[in-house]
């Protein structure tokens, strides 16, 4: 049974985490652009502001706020939660090596894809992908995990998020959607053609875990002009996902 004070303490924290969201989007921000952004007084605003700074989660320079390091702490703990991610960031790097190209690992997390490991064939430089989220309908990493999902999943996601446009070649339609997947299925790879971001085009298989869920997909990305055939990094790619299922499967 729900206490009379929970609905305000769900409010208070909602608050928040939306304080948070509202520092990344504005990448750091006064406390009267954050109380604009929000529509918020700024009497409101201050006391979770103090309260987030005092636990890590923001710091203050000068007069704007900015997310504190304690929430690149919590993302390295999430990442590395799953030993069996170790073994995707591993055949990751190993394929990069094959194609010279980036090659990412990307799960599904409420409805969006989102990159864990983005790797090159230099060790000591990390993609620029990592920790992003995408949209799974404009993505190449979210439609090889769309096309496994069963619909009542699949539709979750799209009734959740939509098919918002973000560049020119966005397919923002149910009934194109439904046939791309289709063709995903019948190929056995997806592709991001400069969908989600002008410039660059990629190619992603999705993964199964030893229970026959999607575990998360690899891809391989770069500017179209200097990718291989998509047949060929597909190859590529699910000869590499084949190799990772096999080793998930004796986890």
């Amino acid at each position: 049974m729900a206490r009379p004070n929970d609905g305000e303490r769900r409010k208070t924290t909602a608050i928040s985490l939306r304080i948070v969201d509202t520092i990344e989007e504005l990448d750091g921000a006064t406390l009267s652009e954050i109380a604009e952004h929000m529509e918020f007084s700024t009497s409101t605003l201050y006391t979770h502001l103090n309260t987030l700074e005092e636990c890590g989660y923001v710091t203050k320079i000068g007069d704007r706020y900015h997310l504190g390091l304690k929430l690149f702490r919590l993302g390295e703990a999430a990442r590395y939660r799953d030993d069996r991610y170790q073994l995707a960031k591993k055949k990751a790097f190993e394929l990069a090596n094959t194609t010279n190209e980036e090659v990412s690992f990307a799960v599904e997390e409420n409805g969006r894809s989102i990159i864990l490991f983005d790797e090159t064939n230099n060790p000591s430089m990390e993609g620029f992908q990592v920790g992003h989220y995408f949209y799974m309908h404009n993505s190449a990493s979210g439609k090889a995990m769309l096309a496994k999902f069963d619909e009542e999943r699949r539709n979750g996601i799209l009734d959740r998020w939509g098919l918002p446009r973000e560049t020119e070649k966005t397919i923002v339609n149910q009934d194109e959607l439904h046939n791309e997947l289709e063709l995903v299925r019948e190929q056995g790879y997806a592709v991001n053609d400069q969908e989600s971001l002008e410039g660059l085009r990629s190619v992603a298989v999705a993964i199964e875990a030893s229970d026959g869920d999607v575990f998360g997909s690899l891809d391989v990305s770069g500017p179209p002009y200097r990718l291989p055939p998509d047949e060929e990094l597909a190859e590529l790619l699910q000869d590499a996902v084949d190799e990772l299922e096999a080793e998930l499967a004796l986890k």
